[in-house]
């Protein structure tokens, strides 16, 4: 049974895109839609309600939302989400969530997406007061990636 899931490259892994898909495609993940686009305001709107979750679990101390623009808005940044598909016996969601490995690239196991290509870590972002480049984002359950497909649908069709 073909199962999908929403995953997106952010704008630290725009340079290793090919290499990443590669990835996804040699364990039977295929790209069925994908944008590459440039981060403007209307985006942005977008990715705040995409991370509002995590804005609010985060609190404003953290300043998510600060911290989201300088990495995704200011500096010309693109992302690429995506609507991946999967036919095999593995959940969807767990495959491509240790594909992609931990969030804080510093601890994702070695030969993961985040490990391979993102050498930053936790520490190194609170230092700079900015979030942590870990290249990609991967949908955490059926649910999210159900209100992230939704929400990416238009961009991601073009």
């Amino acid at each position: 049974m073909k199962q999908t899931t929403f995953l997106m490259i952010k704008p630290d892994g725009i340079k290793n895109k090919e290499a990443i898909i590669e990835v996804l495609n040699e364990n039977g993940i295929s790209v069925e839609l994908s944008n590459q686009l440039n981060v403007n305001m209307k985006i942005m709107g977008t990715l705040l309600m995409h991370y509002e979750a995590v804005i609010d679990d985060m609190g404003k101390d953290f300043n998510f939302v600060g911290k989201l623009f300088n990495s995704f808005y200011f500096g010309n940044h693109q992302i690429i989400p995506m609507k991946v598909s999967y036919s095999g016996d593995a959940d969807i969601i767990t495959l491509t969530r240790t594909l992609i490995g931990a969030t804080n690239p510093a601890k994702a196991e070695k030969g993961t997406i985040r490990n391979t290509f993102s050498n930053d870590n936790y520490d190194l972002a609170n230092k700079e007061e900015r979030l942590v480049n870990n290249v990609i984002h991967a949908s955490d359950s059926k649910e999210s990636a159900l209100r992230e497909l939704d929400l990416w649908e238009a961009y991601i069709q073009g």
